[in-house]
């Protein structure tokens, strides 16, 4: 009975990490470029019956029992969202795979699917938090009106009306995008997991396209949200319940002496 107890345990707090990750997916279901998260659950060790000293009848392979799951991650979805049309000349969305790379104060660097870039004192294009773009953009004094076509290159056109090239952006993936870490405000971080950095030219060789003016929707089906929610609501009661009995059955076995 006391494995039950720890094996009911360990399926609430399982249940529990799966409720608070579609918390936070229906939490982010209007933030522009958000990726919704699964939880990754593994088994706990399993134990046999016979090295734990209970008397079983041989039947072939030693029966086991387990021991319940545990979270060992949480994974993000980086399928594409929503392209939607904004209108400021400054919001770059990437269609298909890539990443923005984005320079942090302490030099570092860091991936973003959000595009909502804006304009510092400098004309340099950074994100909301002031964060420089990578290769930098730095726009001429003057200028009426910016180009991003949607391999990348990046256009002004001056007050006369002439175009004038300033730079070809480049963007960034990796094998395993699942792998990178979050580090909150859209950014995420390089690890070993996501593999090697890959830079590459928008359009090609399988990276997405440059869409100006727009920026990407979040990822998040609301639909299979509440589906998620529901099911985990439910084995969250069964396990409960299941706690409960085994508590029950204890309180039932301390009372035989008395």
């Amino acid at each position: 009975m006391i494995r039950s107890l720890h094996n009911s345990a360990a399926g609430i707090n399982s249940q529990q990490a799966r409720i608070d990750s579609t918390a936070r997916n229906i939490t982010g279901v209007n933030t522009d470029a958000y990726k919704s998260e699964r939880p990754s659950f593994a088994d706990l060790v399993y134990q046999r019956m016979a090295d734990s000293g209970k008397p079983v009848r041989k039947t072939g392979n030693d029966p086991v029992h387990g021991t319940g799951s545990r979270q060992v991650a949480v994974v993000k979805n980086f399928e594409q969202g929503i392209i939607r049309e904004t209108g400021r000349e400054t919001d770059l969305a990437i269609k298909g795979r890539g990443f923005f790379r984005v320079i942090l104060p302490d030099g570092g660097a860091a991936y973003t699917r959000y595009g909502n870039f804006n304009l510092n004192a400098n004309r340099e294009l950074v994100t909301e938090d002031g964060y420089q773009l990578d290769p930098g953009v730095v726009l001429p004094e003057g200028y009426q009106e910016l180009l991003v076509d949607k391999n990348g290159k990046i256009r002004v056109r001056e007050e006369d009306g002439e175009v004038t090239d300033l730079l070809d952006l480049t963007i960034y993936n990796f094998v395993n995008p699942a792998g990178l870490k979050p580090l909150g405000d859209n950014l995420f971080a390089a690890t070993e997991e996501a593999g090697p950095e890959e830079e590459g030219v928008p359009g090609q060789d399988g990276f997405g396209e440059i869409v100006q003016k727009s920026l990407e929707s979040s990822n998040v089906d609301l639909a299979v949200e509440m589906t998620e929610l529901l099911e985990s609501q439910r084995a969250f009661q069964l396990n409960a319940r299941a706690l409960r009995m085994a508590d029950e059955m204890w309180g039932l076995a301390n009372n035989l002496r008395k």
